[in-house]
């Protein structure tokens, strides 16, 4: 923002004296200190905490104001219609094109018109140091076994080409890539929904169970559904004949809400042999973010929740 901010009034080219009443309107507000009668604004204080010494004379400046300052320079451009002049920028801030005409003729081309209703300290910053609006990404393509990818952390936001069709999608797939021939790029989720990178590349995404599950939901799980990184590999959950729905990592307090996923660990325990007090300060350790960890699972045909445990 530089070391400081001028406002002043201009007219037919010539600045001219603000409007005393008004400036004092303004600023004595945000005083932290007693103003007397006829004395002027020494410095100011904005809500966020920033502070700026305040010195008057035919306009107001204000040395190095710190960001919520930027909102009392707005208010005061505001009530008197006076120009933003911006120390060490090339440009003024005015609030109609009528006051662009009041400008010396060396001003008015680095004129910027920001209305009276629109002028705040954030429409100041965004002048000075304009942000580009956010990519606007497309909508990702359905994965019935994996439904949110972003927030299980298997596809995240990205400005990057994909390695099977060379497109930057404005999304990338971030979780496991098996085959004999994995790519050395990242893929994106279209060509993994649309079987894309499992046709050219040979990859598969996920192990399943051979013969727990139909052919069909088996190949989709394999070749078209986002995995997600584990300790160790292991088949995709089945459930009433159908793939399990992955809902994210997991640990014991993301699963107490879900006391069949809990009792199905249980069962897991206790086919490698473990004994109750082991199985349950192993459920007890369970963590979302280390090992041992748990992965939440979910029926398409029933509902019911189940998890597998993994740690390495």
């Amino acid at each position: 923002m530089g070391s400081g901010i001028y406002v002043h009034a201009f007219r037919d080219g010539d600045v001219v004296p603000m409007d005393a009443a008004a400036v004092r309107e303004v600023l004595v507000p945000y005083a932290p200190y007693d103003v007397p009668d006829g004395e002027p604004v020494e410095w100011v204080r904005a809500a966020d905490g920033t502070d700026a010494d305040v010195y008057l004379h035919l306009g107001v400046s204000f040395d190095r104001p710190g960001p919520g300052v930027l909102d009392i320079v707005a208010e005061l451009a505001r009530r008197t219609g006076a120009a933003i002049v911006l120390l060490g920028d090339p440009t003024v801030i005015v609030t109609s094109e009528d006051d662009v005409r009041q400008l010396p003729e060396d001003l008015r081309a680095r004129a910027v018109v920001v209305p009276p209703a629109a002028l705040t300290g954030q429409a100041i910053e965004q002048v000075v140091n304009p942000r580009p609006e956010p990519r606007r990404r497309p909508l990702l393509p359905p994965f019935p076994y994996h439904p949110d990818p972003v927030a299980t952390g298997s596809v995240r936001a990205a400005d990057e080409l994909c390695a099977c069709c060379g497109h930057d999608q404005g999304w990338i797939y971030t979780g496991p890539v098996h085959g004999e021939d994995v790519p050395d790029g990242r893929l994106c989720p279209y060509c993994i929904a649309y079987g894309t990178a499992a046709r050219r590349l040979g990859v598969f995404f996920n192990d399943v169970d051979a013969g727990r599950m139909p052919d069909g939901t088996a190949r989709q799980i394999c070749e078209r559904t986002p995995g997600f990184a584990t300790w160790q590999d292991w088949g995709w959950p089945e459930h009433c004949r159908d793939g399990a729905v992955f809902l994210g990592a997991a640990g014991v307090r993301e699963l107490r809400p879900y006391p069949d996923a809990l009792d199905h660990l249980r069962r897991e325990c206790a086919a490698w042999g473990w004994a109750d007090g082991t199985a349950e300060e192993f459920l007890a350790a369970l963590d979302k973010d280390g090992q041992p960890t748990a992965y939440l699972f979910r029926c398409r045909v029933c509902g019911t929740h189940l998890a597998r445990a993994d740690f390495s």
